[in-house]
């Protein structure tokens, strides 16, 4: 997922002590699976890509980065900024540029350019819960043609270990969607420990699998208004070894490796 990297924020200070308490971590856009300038046919045109990644990405990035500055979450991993921006009203702006970030790079790191079949592993928990993998691409689009206005569509892993489909709205993510009161905060750093310490954490009920964005940034420049064909479009470049993998990622609900 995200980067951070460290940056000198001073040229020169007085004593090495000063110089290693100017070094900031920024966060940076990760290294995409696919090269933006092949495009990822037929779901996404360069230009779409490189919109979403070049311009949307490293603004939505930027402006962490300048929120963060001097704050207490200027060293945080953007996951520990999201879930805990989201608890204090007053950094509302900063929580809605890091959810959105994260989201539009899981989603995008959920592509590829060389898709693979389904497992059958995976293609049986699918068909466990929504009847058939058909069935869960229909309940899928329907829920995201079902959305007013801008906002995400994500198939989640639930706590029990059952898959369910979900929107969120404008820029939150599937782990802030739904919280619950609890025990302390433990703090987390990636997507591997948000799965692996599902059941430790309290606030967290849902792990997000899949995610599509809904924003007419994502569907505008290619489709228009026809968001159907986007949506159906959007099949033929999944990750599906991906999406095995943070399926796997549970320790709960491990799927069979045959």
């Amino acid at each position: 997922m995200f980067r951070l990297s460290n940056r000198v924020r001073i040229a020169a200070s007085p004593s090495l002590m000063q110089s290693f308490a100017c070094i900031r971590q920024l966060h940076q856009p990760a290294i995409l699976p696919y090269n933006i300038k092949d495009g990822l046919a037929p779901f996404l045109s360069e230009p779409s890509l490189d919109l979403l990644y070049n311009v949307r990405q490293v603004e939505l990035i930027n402006n962490v980065n300048r929120l963060t500055e001097g704050t207490e979450y200027e060293r945080k991993s953007l996951y520990d900024v999201i879930y805990q921006s989201s608890q204090d009203p007053s950094q509302t702006s900063l929580m809605r540029y890091a959810s959105q970030a994260w989201n539009i790079d899981f989603f995008m790191q959920t592509m590829t350019k060389d898709p693979k079949p389904m497992r059958e592993d995976v293609r049986r928990m699918l068909s466990s819960q929504f009847g058939s993998v058909e069935r869960f691409k229909d309940v899928f689009k329907g829920s995201a043609l079902a959305m007013f206005g801008s906002g995400w569509t994500w198939l989640v892993l639930n706590s029990n270990g059952t898959l369910s489909v979900m929107n969120t709205y404008n820029a939150t993510t599937p782990f802030t969607a739904v919280q619950t009161s609890g025990s302390k905060y433990l703090k987390g750093t990636s997507y591997v420990s948000i799965s692996k310490n599902i059941h430790h954490r309290p606030f967290i009920t849902i792990v997000p699998i899949l995610g599509l964005s809904m924003w007419q940034e994502a569907f505008i420049p290619d489709y228009a208004l026809d968001r159907e064909t986007y949506i159906n479009n959007y099949w033929d470049v999944v990750n599906w070894s991906a999406v095995r993998e943070r399926m796997l990622m549970n320790s709960s609900n491990r799927l069979s490796t045959n």
